[in-house]
């Protein structure tokens, strides 16, 4: 009997290892504390505590993106008419190109403003969230029911929920706008409400690399 039940206890402790020691991860998979990342199928038994969700892996197989849990509010790009040293992409297919949300984050950090940029500032850039890029938030949608299936599954907000508005990206149109995401999906830099303008408020979540 003491054996048998040695057998079970292993097997089930391979069992709850075993998606830490599988390098392959999916779109849909969480990000834990650690850069730890788990199946949602194995996310209660696995014990960790989830700080993202997986929306696109890279050729490796092994490195990718994870969107952050909750929104962190609504803010302001920044000013308006305050040019940054980032490229200005008006033409949509350039917009959708950049996807390097981190290095968009880094570059206005380094440049020490004094006026506020309150849609980076409200990001933990020290522990790797940064703004993504419009190109991310796009591929982001394109996933959307896996990463809400497990946004439901730890409990966390939903970029779908009734009344939800646009999402800013890092990505800059000119010097008076900036790329946003709406509801639906679409890349923006101009609406009704805030015309396209830095300093309209829209909502934020964070991005981090793994």
């Amino acid at each position: 009997m003491y054996k048998v039940m040695k057998h079970l206890m292993t097997a089930l402790l391979i069992a709850v290892a075993a998606p830490f020691m599988n390098a392959q991860v999916h779109v849909g998979d969480i990000l834990c504390e650690g850069d730890v990342v788990v199946s949602s199928a194995s996310y209660t038994l696995s014990g960790r505590t989830a700080i993202g969700v997986v929306f696109h892996v890279d050729t490796s197989g092994e490195h990718g993106w994870a969107v952050g849990l909750k929104d962190l509010g609504e803010y302001s790009w920044g000013p308006n008419s305050k040019d940054t040293p980032l490229r200005n992409l008006t033409g949509k297919q350039q917009a959708e190109n950049d996807l390097d949300g981190y290095r968009n984050t880094k570059t206005i950090f380094e440049e020490g403003y004094e006026l506020p940029f309150p849609a980076f500032d409200s990001l933990d850039f020290e522990n790797g969230w940064y703004l993504p890029a419009i190109g991310q938030l796009k591929r982001l949608y394109a996933n959307l029911d896996k990463v809400e299936a497990s946004l439901s599954s730890v409990g966390e907000s939903l970029f779908s929920e009734e009344g939800k508005g646009e999402y800013w990206s890092s990505t800059e149109y000119s010097v008076c706008n900036a790329w946003n995401m709406n509801s639906k999906g679409e890349l923006n830099f101009k609406d009704q409400s805030y015309n396209g303008s830095k300093d309209g408020r829209r909502l934020i979540r964070g991005v981090r690399n793994f």
